[in-house]
């Protein structure tokens, strides 16, 4: 059974520490019932690191070989999933061109049987090849050690593609916060 202490005033003072090892817990503010300065509002979390912590190294992975089987599944479920899509836009294809030409393009259900086959054909052979990539790449790991990757978050060697994207970023809300201060007196 467990005592409660009471403070001088008669309520109840709560507890620094167990006997069961848990960490005491530290006694609660009263709560202010009249107005008076409100609490700062708490700083949102940050998911990165602060701007002037120091670089982080990048992280180096070896890969030093592979799983043949889930490269064999992975490899068959998206050539399946390319072989559907194919599957879809032969038969949209023929469709319409049935429609646009009619008797120039064999019947869509005949595209739909010749694209089947070959889509199957696609699919077993790009599985076995995979999973054969996926056996070389072990055999030749024994004697390489693999590749390595460095994965870094650093993006100071920027693409010629990405600074010129965010030169035109600069521009044009650089030209539209000028078309916004310039008003024209006709209304155009």
């Amino acid at each position: 059974m467990s005592r409660i202490k009471r403070s001088s005033t008669g309520k109840p003072v709560p507890r620094t520490a167990s006997r069961t090892g848990t960490a005491p817990t530290a006694p609660t503010a009263p709560t202010p019932t009249g107005p008076g300065p409100a609490a700062p509002p708490s700083a949102p979390a940050r998911d990165r690191p602060l701007p002037h912590a120091p670089p982080q190294p990048p992280t180096r992975i070896r890969i030093t070989g592979t799983n043949p089987w889930s490269v064999t599944v992975m490899s068959s479920l998206f050539l399946g999933g390319l072989g559907v899509c194919v599957l879809g836009a032969m038969l949209g294809t023929s469709v319409v061109l049935a429609v646009v030409a009619p008797g120039a393009w064999p019947t869509p259900s005949d595209t739909l049987f010749i694209a089947t086959g070959v889509v199957t054909l696609e699919v077993v052979l790009g599985t076995v090849m995979a999973c054969l990539c996926s056996f070389m790449y072990n055999y030749t790991a024994r004697f390489s050690g693999g590749v390595e990757v460095a994965v870094s978050d650093d993006l100071g060697d920027a693409t010629p593609a990405a600074q010129a994207l965010r030169v035109m970023t600069r521009l044009r809300a650089r030209l539209r916060s000028s078309d916004a201060t310039v008003r024209r007196p006709d209304g155009e």
